[in-house]
């Protein structure tokens, strides 16, 4: 069954160290774009603000979901989903984890924006990745009441964050909690990962799921690897995440989505 649908992670897959996307990659795209119809999806843990550029880079139509698909964008930029944290719960949920472990940061993702109580270290390293300043302040201040929670992210170590979990998952029963890298734990909406949001997408558009492919190379990415019909890693992924792939291509830095989809179409 011929593919119809490729869904790539962002950091780390889509993009190189640099943080740019390979021109094989474009190439490629563009290839199967025109002769095969192909459609794409960006799903990222990084907001819409920083989806945004790399998708004007990429210069195809393509899917977007933010924050490992708390929302979902069509390819004319339309919202056709939205899955959040109730504003309610911000406060408290930052109480607890800073009684847990007070060294743990905890950033909002809130509409466009991401929120910090501080201008720490762990905040200046987030920059990094997203092209938009945090906002710096305490939730109550910062957010206003309507605006959509997407996420919340714990940044720490593997060990704390692991910690972390286990405490809040009998406290947050009403969320979903999982890794997205070894020292970032996440806590979502119910039902929000990338799977889930391949799914949707596949429903959408009336695409069978073994007509996907998904590349990725985080802990975030595993269940969307196992869910495509077609899962495959890069070489720069953790081991334990090349586990959960049909197949490994070459790393991010050595363009491994052109090479692995070379392979497959031609």
């Amino acid at each position: 069954m011929p593919a119809r649908l490729i869904m790539s992670d962002i950091d780390g897959t889509f993009l190189n160290s640099q943080k740019q996307i390979p021109p094989e990659t474009i190439r490629i795209s563009r290839r199967l774009y025109q002769e095969k119809k192909i459609r794409f999806a960006l799903a990222s843990g990084r907001g819409m603000a920083g989806i945004r550029p790399v998708a004007d880079a990429f210069g195809l139509p393509v899917f977007i979901l933010p924050c490992n698909g708390a929302e979902i964008y069509d390819e004319t930029g339309l919202l056709i989903r939205q899955k959040t944290l109730l504003s309610q719960d911000v406060p408290l949920i930052k109480k607890i984890v800073r009684e847990i472990n007070p060294q743990i940061e905890t950033i909002v993702y809130a509409g466009q924006d991401w929120v910090a109580d501080e201008f720490t270290d762990i905040v200046q390293k987030e920059c990094y990745v997203m092209p938009t300043n945090p906002l710096i302040g305490s939730f109550k201040s910062t957010v206003k009441a309507e605006t959509p929670i997407l996420k919340i992210i714990c940044v720490g170590t593997p060990e704390n964050t692991s910690e972390l979990a286990e405490r809040l998952a009998p406290i947050l029963l009403q969320y979903d909690l999982y890794k997205s890298q070894n020292y970032i734990l996440e806590i979502v909406a119910k039902g929000v990962n990338k799977a889930a949001g391949l799914d949707f997408l596949c429903r959408r558009c009336g695409i069978d799921t073994a007509q996907t492919i998904a590349f990725g190379d985080g802990y975030n990415d595993i269940d969307m690897l196992e869910y495509a019909g077609i899962g495959i890693a890069m070489a720069n992924a953790p081991d334990d995440v090349k586990r959960h792939a049909d197949q490994v291509t070459l790393s991010n830095d050595d363009n491994g989505i052109a090479v692995a989809l070379k392979e497959i179409f031609y």
